[in-house]
């Protein structure tokens, strides 16, 4: 019976060095290295920290409902964020389109000029509802109509289903606007988050696929690598007050687990290019402006990919902030930095038009 112990100690190499080859991918540390000094030093200010409580703050109750129960509940607060402040844009039924989502138009914008925007959630949450706030400010700086395009989520549907439905979204505004059916020359894509990781997804998918490339994309606190390789990741748990508690309870399994348990559950290895855009082909992508927090867990997913896409020949403008809160443009006009980091988007935009 020797052979058994020797046998486990076999299948467990074989599963690690299959971890370790066939998922994990590329080593990206080379990548680590610093970009340029933070584009904002300012501290935080208190009414930032005075937000980040409601994230630390744990209602008790919450913790006592079931998994399926505090979907619900996150999805339901979300959505009702979304709604805290009201916005002077029209907001329609995007009727026509072959996915869900709404047009989001403010005064003045030119409904020929569109942008795609793909709102965060982990895959799991969200909606064009709960980033209104954000939609509403980007058709206002950019004079763009906004189609929020409401992806397939998780755990209901299928990982790939979510960018399918992006896909399928973008290839429908190159001829289709708030008024119908009319091409446009003047085409952008925007996200937060989980969003914007399909937005950096869909930059390749559109030049592999050889259609209108944007004029520009802008995305905010990016999750670029599904392998979870990031640096800091771990370093900054202490300091992301609205992802620590996700990311503190998938940092406690073995990476190994980890890996092979989201490539069983959504049958999509995790460094897959079409989940883990970093590990894909990034040149001839269009200009991209990545807005992050130094102290947030993905800082070094948004770091990585801009020093990988430079180094492929794209053009790439990282603005890392201090002390923000993962995605603060959505406590937009409550905080002075979401005020500026959106005039910095303005300018980008602006130059890119």
């Amino acid at each position: 019976m020797i052979w058994l112990p020797l046998l486990f100690i076999i299948s467990l190499i074989a599963i690690w060095a299959f971890t370790k080859i066939a998922l994990t991918g590329q080593d990206l540390s080379k990548y680590d290295l610093q970009v340029e000094p933070l584009f904002s030093d300012k501290a935080a200010s208190p009414p930032h920290f005075e937000l980040e409580k409601q994230f630390t703050d744990i209602d008790p109750d919450f913790e006592r409902l079931t998994k399926q129960q505090q979907l619900h509940q996150l999805r339901k607060t979300m959505d009702d964020a979304g709604l805290r402040v009201p916005t002077n844009a029209v907001v329609s039924t995007a009727d026509s389109a072959p996915v869900e989502g709404e047009w989001v138009i403010a005064p003045g914008a030119d409904p020929d000029k569109r942008l795609l925007y793909i709102h965060g959630g982990a895959f799991m949450m969200g909606s064009p509802q709960s980033h209104r706030i954000i939609t509403s400010k980007f058709s206002e700086i950019s004079g763009a109509a906004v189609f929020a395009v409401n992806y397939r989520k998780l755990p209901e549907n299928a990982r790939l289903d979510c960018l399918e439905d992006c896909q399928d979204a973008y290839q429908w505004l190159l001829n289709n606007g708030p008024d119908g059916e009319k091409p446009t020359d003047q085409l952008y894509i925007a996200g937060d988050s989980a969003g914007a990781n399909m937005c950096l997804v869909l930059l390749a998918w559109i030049r592999d696929s050889q259609l209108p490339a944007p004029k520009a994309a802008v995305v905010l606190s990016p999750a670029t690598d599904s392998t979870l390789s990031s640096p800091s990741i771990r370093k900054n748990l202490a300091t992301d007050a609205m992802l620590q508690s996700f990311m503190g309870q998938i940092m406690r399994v073995p990476r190994t687990i980890l890996l092979l348990t989201s490539w069983l559950n959504t049958r999509v290895r995790p460094n897959d290019p079409r989940i883990s855009p970093i590990h894909d082909d990034l040149s001839n992508l269009p200009p991209l402006l990545i807005q992050a927090s130094n102290s947030e867990c993905l800082a070094d997913d948004a770091r990585r990919y801009t020093n990988k896409a430079r180094a492929e020949g794209s053009d790439v403008t990282l603005q890392l902030w201090r002390e923000m809160m993962h995605v603060w443009h959505l406590f937009e006009p409550e905080l002075d930095e979401a005020k500026d980091a959106f005039e910095q988007i303005r300018l980008f935009l602006l130059q890119h038009r």
